[in-house]
């Protein structure tokens, strides 16, 4: 739990730094919360880091805590395939290469589920996207 934080700006630096996923979402369209309609930020295309859920994963060696955290990504092109080009990306961005987390190490990270759906009267098309981290904490953190 305490890693928390320090995985979120780990994911963030990660997504923003990965061309084709920027590419996607037409910009670096990730956030920490979807941006309001009235400011005039919001991307057809985005990917929101949304809900954790954080369990004690330790051995008799080393504590640490697995994350499960949900990557929504939200599109209002009608249709999936943009929604769909941003989901593979994302999976690329997390595969292609380890997390550089502060206080801990990333010793696994899986795609687990993804569902689509449309939201908003069907305006707009959205796809939740579970990843598991495990994350071992640092010695002296």
């Amino acid at each position: 739990m305490k890693l928390s934080l320090s995985l979120q700006r780990a994911l963030l630096a990660r997504l923003l730094a990965y061309p084709p996923l920027t590419q996607a979402l037409g910009g670096p369209n990730v956030h920490d919360a979807p941006p309001h309609p009235s400011s005039g930020s919001r991307a057809n295309t985005y990917l929101v880091i949304g809900d954790e859920s954080i369990s004690a994963f330790s051995s008799q060696t080393t504590n640490g805590a697995e994350h499960e955290i949900v990557l929504s990504l939200w599109s209002a092109i009608r249709g999936y395939a943009a929604l769909k080009s941003a989901m593979a990306a994302l999976y690329d961005a997390l595969e292609d290469s380890p997390l550089t987390l502060a206080g801990g190490t990333v010793v696994s990270l899986r795609f687990l589920a993804a569902r689509t759906s449309r939201e908003g009267k069907g305006r707009l098309r959205r796809a939740d996207c579970r990843f598991r981290l495990l994350v071992e904490h640092d010695a002296e953190s």
